[in-house]
């Protein structure tokens, strides 16, 4: 149990780092002095590259133990963090985030698989979910408390922090994960071949990703120029946001074996939720109910999601992982980048609104992945 939550706070890690200029927006924008959508494109720069290197970097790597692997990834997450606070410029800070997005994706790609590993008396489902749940709790207290550090000591301390949990991780796994190798099999050494059920599931994922980011990453704009909510309160609201995350990874843990249709609930809430945002300038009061919804609907969609990969190639978990993986940094990627865009030309409700047309098309493509499936299995 304890390697468990050492994956858990691992990804807790990762995952924050990943989407720290979200929490850290005001203060790096003021600090830098550019604009919102620079600062986005920190995420989008970070995710492209984790779409570039996930599929190459997890089978370059497949040889390597895991703990070490595991390790020497943590590592890398845990520098770049730590020498955030002597970067003082944008594109200082823009390198180190570059450095540690390579070995983001192979990061994710081993973890779910790592996790199963290790702890086989589990159901898969409930391993991945203990694992996973290091996202959930990168939304639920990452996020927010880089937030409240930066208002009260900058944006650099909010890296710093996340350089000393990730030190933490270290020493953890250091001592309590175990080595392990991966079986050399054939047919675990390449992305799952002509399985059409996953790479519609990829596609799936690609779009409501981005139905998400594209408003996630500008989610105290939003909350500002929508709700025209005190700039005090988001603290307060974006840990609503995470802490309904819990409520989202319990759910996830209770239907682990119905995982697509969990994965489709909880993109229709992601939907639901931009929905009730674009009336939060006649109701301001919405948007706390709306942070519960689009946090819930988050935390499970990402374990929804991951455990439907591993279903569509049980035999190839690491390969569909990375498959998912850059799906997922992808949309990451270009929610930011389609957002950042909407912002600047067109204003807070135009974001939401282009949301809402990514998320239902993401809807709509969730039947033909099943149909596909239920091709494949005929």
């Amino acid at each position: 149990m304890r390697a468990l939550l050492v994956l858990m706070l691992g990804a807790f890690v990762s995952q924050t780092t990943e989407y720290l200029p979200i929490g850290l927006l005001p203060q790096i924008a003021g600090d830098l002095q550019i604009s919102h959508t620079r600062v986005g494109a920190l995420v989008t720069g970070y995710a492209w590259i984790v779409v570039l290197t996930a599929i190459p970097f997890t089978l370059l790597t497949r040889h390597i133990d895991r703990r070490t692997l595991f390790l020497t990834l943590t590592g890398v997450i845990t520098l770049s963090n730590g020498l955030a606070i002597f970067a003082h410029g944008y594109w200082t800070l823009a390198l180190l985030r570059s450095f540690a997005a390579l070995g983001h994706g192979a990061f994710w790609a081993l973890l779910a698989s790592y996790a199963v590993k290790i702890a086989p008396q589990m159901p898969p489902a409930r391993a991945t979910a203990w694992a996973f749940a290091g996202i959930s709790a990168a939304i639920v207290g990452g996020i927010p408390l880089a937030a409240y550090v930066g208002q009260h000591l900058g944006w650099q301390a909010g890296f710093a922090l996340f350089g000393l949990l990730g030190s933490l991780t270290l020493v953890l796994g250091y001592l309590w994960l175990p080595a392990m190798k991966l079986a050399p099999q054939s047919e675990a050494t390449s992305t799952a071949r002509r399985n059409w059920p996953l790479y519609a599931a990829a596609f799936t994922t690609l779009l409501v990703v981005s139905s998400h980011f594209n408003g996630y990453t500008y989610i105290l704009p939003l909350l500002s120029e929508l709700a025209r909510l005190p700039v005090s309160d988001n603290s307060l609201l974006l840990l609503v946001f995470g802490a309904s995350g819990i409520l989202g990874t319990l759910l996830a843990g209770l239907l682990g074996k119905r995982s697509l249709q969990l994965a489709i609930a909880a993109a229709t809430g992601i939907v639901v939720s931009q929905a009730i945002m674009l009336f939060s300038p006649e109701l301001p009061m919405l948007a706390w109910l709306d942070m519960v919804i689009w946090g819930t609907a988050i935390s499970a969609l990402i374990i929804g999601l991951q455990s439907w990969v591993i279903e569509l190639a049980p035999h190839n978990a690491e390969a569909a992982s990375a498959l998912y993986v850059t799906t997922f940094n992808l949309g990451i990627g270009g929610g930011a980048l389609t957002g950042g865009a909407m912002l600047a030309h067109f204003g807070a409700g135009a974001v939401l609104w282009l949301g809402l047309a990514i998320g239902v098309a993401a809807l709509a493509s969730f039947f033909l992945a099943t149909k596909l499936a239920a091709r494949a299995n005929a």
